[in-house]
C-alpha cells in the first residue's frame, strides 16, 4: 500500500516570511487539521508519517501518526521566507512511493488507491492551475513578473505551457527518479532566490516565485517528459462544470482549504468537532492539547 506524509517546517511563520505576520501560535492553529486529516488517511487503512522540526514535534508527537522523522530544514541554505522548502526536502527524503498531502488536505474517500503503484500513474497532483480554474483570481502575470529577480532560467522555458502550474496540495511519486529530479531543481531555484539581493518583500512577486519553485516547475517537468499525472480534479471535470471546481471536490470526496481561512476560529472549532463526532475515541487528545496550548 502506498505511504501518505505529513511535512511542517515552524520557522517561516514563527520567524520570518515575506508577509512578516510572525505568529507563535502558529503550530496550535494547524493541530486540529492536521489531526483531522491524519484521521482520515488512517481510516481509510494506510500509514501515515511527519516530517518535522524540533518545536513541531513538542505538539504534533500527541496526533496519531505511524512515525514522526525529526528533520533540520534551516541548514540547507534555503530562506524560512519561502515556506515551501518543507514540502520539497521532505519530498527528497522519500525512498519509496509515497502521496503527500497538505496538513489541511481532507481525503474524504480513498481517491487515489493503487493507481500509483500498480502502474497506472506515476505522479499525483491536486489540479491543473491556469486563469480559468482558480476562483481567487490567479494571474499568470504573477509568475512572467519574476523574470527579473531571477539570475538564470534554471535550464527552464517558463513560458512555454503558458505559465500553467500543477496545485500540490496532494502530490506524490511511484518514479523516484522523476521525483529526485524535480526536487533538486526546486531546491536549486530556491537556494538561488534565497540569496537574490534584487527583489523585495511584494507579495505578489513572491506569489510567482512560491509558483515557479514548486508548481510550475512540475507541470514544465512532466510535460517536457510527456508524463500526465494522476489529478485529483481532473481539468476536464473542472471544466465540464464551468470552472466550479467545489462541486467536484465535494462530489469525489476531497477538501483542500483555502490559505488562511483555516485560521479562522469557527472553521478551527468546526473542525475539532468533526473529530470528537467521528472520531470520539481520540477526545483525550484534545484534552491533553487544550489544556497545554492556547490557540
Amino acid at each position: 500500500m502506498i505511504k501518505y506524509v505529513h511535512s511542517m517546517w515552524s520557522s517561516p511563520a514563527t520567524k520570518n516570511n515575506f508577509d512578516n505576520n510572525f505568529d507563535v501560535k502558529y503550530l496550535n492553529k494547524n493541530f486540529y487539521s492536521y489531526f483531522l486529516s491524519v484521521l482520515l488517511v488512517k481510516k481509510m487503512g494506510y500509514e501515515i508519517e511527519l516530517y518535522c522540526d524540533e518545536n513541531t514535534y513538542e505538539i504534533y508527537s500527541l496526533i496519531p501518526y505511524d512515525k514522526i522523522n525529526v528533520i533540520d530544514f534551516d541548514s540547507d541554505g534555503v530562506s524560512s521566507k519561502f515556506w515551501i522548502w518543507g514540502k520539497i526536502k521532505t519530498h527528497s527524503l522519500m525512498k519509496e512511493p509515497y502521496v503527500h498531502i497538505d496538513g489541511d488536505v481532507f481525503l474524504f474517500r480513498d481517491i487515489i488507491g493503487d493507481r500509483l503503484t500498480n502502474g497506472e500513474y506515476s505522479v499525483v497532483v491536486q489540479s491543473l492551475e491556469n486563469n480559468k480554474t482558480i476562483p481567487y483570481g490567479f494571474e499568470t502575470s504573477y509568475l512572467s513578473s519574476t523574470g527579473p529577480f531571477i539570475k538564470n532560467s534554471y535550464g527552464v522555458n517558463w513560458e512555454k505551457y503558458n505559465f500553467e502550474a500543477y496545485n500540490c496540495g496532494v502530490i506524490g511519486f511511484s518514479d523516484l527518479k522523476l521525483k529526485d529530479e524535480y526536487t533538486s531543481k526546486s531546491k536549486e531555484i530556491l537556494i538561488d532566490l534565497s540569496t537574490n539581493s534584487e527583489f523585495d518583500d511584494n507579495r505578489k512577486k513572491y506569489s510567482g516565485m512560491f509558483l515557479i519553485a514548486e508548481q510550475s516547475l512540475l507541470l514544465n517537468i512532466l510535460n517536457e517528459k510527456n508524463v500526465k499525472p494522476l489529478e485529483i480534479l481532473p481539468i476536464d471535470e473542472i471544466e465540464k462544470r464551468n470552472y466550479n471546481w467545489y462541486s467536484l471536490a465535494d462530489s469525489v470526496g476531497y477538501c483542500h482549504m483555502w490559505a488562511y481561512s483555516k485560521y479562522r476560529p469557527e472553521i478551527i472549532d468546526k473542525i475539532k468537532f468533526k473529530i470528537l463526532k467521528y472520531f470520539p475515541e481520540h477526545s483525550d487528545i484534545i484534552k491533553i492539547f487544550e489544556s497545554k496550548y492556547l490557540i
